[in-house]
C-alpha cells in the first residue's frame, strides 16, 4: 500500500492548475453572456415599445418596504365609494 504524499506530484498540480483556469475562464464568458444577453434583451424590450409608440416608464426598484405602504397597489387616497352592484347578462344564453 502507498502512502498519500502531502506534495503532489508535478503532473496533478499541472492538471489542477489546467482545470482551475478552464472553470475560471468558463464561469468569466458565463457571466459575461449573461449580461449581454440581459443587456440585448432590455434593448429589444425598450425599442419595442418605442416603436409601438409607448415610452418605457421609469425603472423604480426599491428594497424593503416604504414607511406607511400598506401593500399592493395604489395607496388609499380618502374615502372608500360604495358602488351599486348590476348583473350583466351573458349574450350567449339569450
Amino acid at each position: 500500500m502507498q502512502d498519500a504524499t502531502p506534495n503532489p506530484s508535478l503532473w496533478l498540480r499541472t492538471v489542477s492548475v489546467l482545470l482551475r483556469t478552464v472553470l475560471l475562464l468558463s464561469a468569466t464568458m458565463l457571466m459575461i453572456g449573461a449580461l449581454l444577453l440581459g443587456l440585448l434583451l432590455t434593448g429589444g424590450v425598450v425599442l419595442w415599445a418605442l416603436l409601438r409608440g409607448r415610452r418605457p416608464g421609469p425603472v423604480n426598484i426599491r428594497w424593503g418596504r416604504m414607511p406607511g405602504a400598506r401593500g399592493f397597489g395604489r395607496p388609499a387616497g380618502g374615502e372608500v365609494v360604495d358602488v351599486p352592484a348590476r348583473e350583466v347578462p351573458d349574450p350567449k344564453l339569450h
